[in-house]
């Protein structure tokens, strides 16, 4: 509890993307007691939905936010405080707190998730889906993706010896998937090429300790992209098992805001879809993604002879301002020769 025996319970910022949260549902009421780690409120941020906890050990004096309402970050929701604290020096330390950091109002900002709304023509029926507020945090970053100024590079690259890997470490009941080879070849292309791994500061490039790779995950209609950190320091079924880890908290709804942060480059596969090749929009903070689209058998004439491959195309789209072409493509070059040896990974 703060010295003056008064608690300001606002919407946390967790994560450095986040600017707003929704309120779920109350778990306690007005007038209960609340210890360290109890946990108080729901809140849905644009990527997850997670408890808050109370911090200090007091009485809910005052529930401020209203459940499905949306709150910017620091917005002020309730108020915990001794139970001798009187209720006059309570909406004093209200009036006091939103005097001082304002009062934002977000109306306008706000999701409408009320049920679907049946239209009626004189013809036909058209039904309106309410955007989740997922697939409206996913709408802004693509508007601020597409403001980037990027370009892509494409390269095919024979996959048979890691196809063949594959099946090796999958006779050692090592699960390896294929995209878990891509992951941990971009970790060491990267270390040789790290300005795709870099980001734009105001008057300088800011080159990221580690290789924190991002891989998108579809759950539903949605999209995710939790981080695989430092693939640097991870072997390869070290990358696989940490992968693994993050696609299955994706899908069962336990990713936390910690797992979804901190990316520095970016993998998207639809190969599993049978795309051949595709390009993705460089995410907000990051200089690079790479596209990978699925491994087709093909025919390619090799020292005059015609030879059956497998070949994957991937596409490098990079922000031009931090990667330019001839960087992207030694890049590339470098990637193809590790996936074309995977032993060397």
């Amino acid at each position: 509890m703060s010295d003056n025996k008064i608690f300001a319970l606002t919407i946390p910022k967790w994560g450095l993307t986040m600017e707003e949260g929704t309120i779920s549902n109350w778990l306690l009421a007005e007038g209960a007691v609340v210890e360290v780690e109890d946990e108080i409120l729901e809140i849905e941020s644009d990527k997850i939905s997670q408890v808050l906890e109370s911090p200090v050990t007091g009485v809910l004096r005052r529930i401020l936010g209203e459940e499905g309402e949306t709150y910017p970050v620091k917005e002020l929701i309730g108020i915990i405080a001794d139970a001798e604290v009187p209720d006059d020096e309570i909406e004093a330390f209200i009036a006091s707190y939103r005097g001082s950091h304002g009062v934002t109002d977000t109306d306008e900002e706000r999701v409408d998730t009320e049920d679907a709304i049946t239209v009626k023509t004189d013809h036909t029926v058209r039904t309106k889906k309410p955007i989740s507020k997922m697939r409206a945090s996913i709408a802004k970053t693509v508007v601020s993706s597409w403001a980037t100024p990027q370009f892509p590079v494409t390269m095919a690259i024979d996959m048979g010896k890691a196809k063949a890997l594959r099946v090796k470490l999958k006779e050692t009941d090592q699960a390896i998937s294929m995209n878990d080879i891509v992951i941990k070849a971009c970790a060491k292309a990267i270390e040789k090429y790290p300005m795709v791994n870099a980001q734009l500061g105001d008057k300088e490039y800011v080159l990221n300790p580690n290789i924190n790779i991002a891989i998108v995950v579809a759950v539903d209609e949605d999209l995710m992209m939790p981080v695989v950190q430092r693939c640097e320091a991870l072997s390869l079924k070290e990358v696989a098992t940490k992968s693994s880890q993050l696609i299955t908290m994706v899908k069962d709804g336990s990713i936390s805001e910690i797992e979804l942060t901190g990316g520095n480059f970016a993998i998207s596969n639809l190969g599993m879809f049978g795309v051949e090749q595709f390009a993705a929009l460089v995410p907000p903070g990051m200089a690079a993604i790479l596209a990978v689209g699925g491994i087709r058998d093909e025919v390619m004439v090799i020292n005059g002879e015609m030879t059956p491959v497998s070949i994957m195309r991937v596409t490098l789209m990079s922000d031009h301002r931090v990667v330019d072409g001839m960087y992207a493509a030694q890049f590339l070059v470098e990637l193809k020769r590790l996936l074309e040896s995977p032993e060397t990974l």
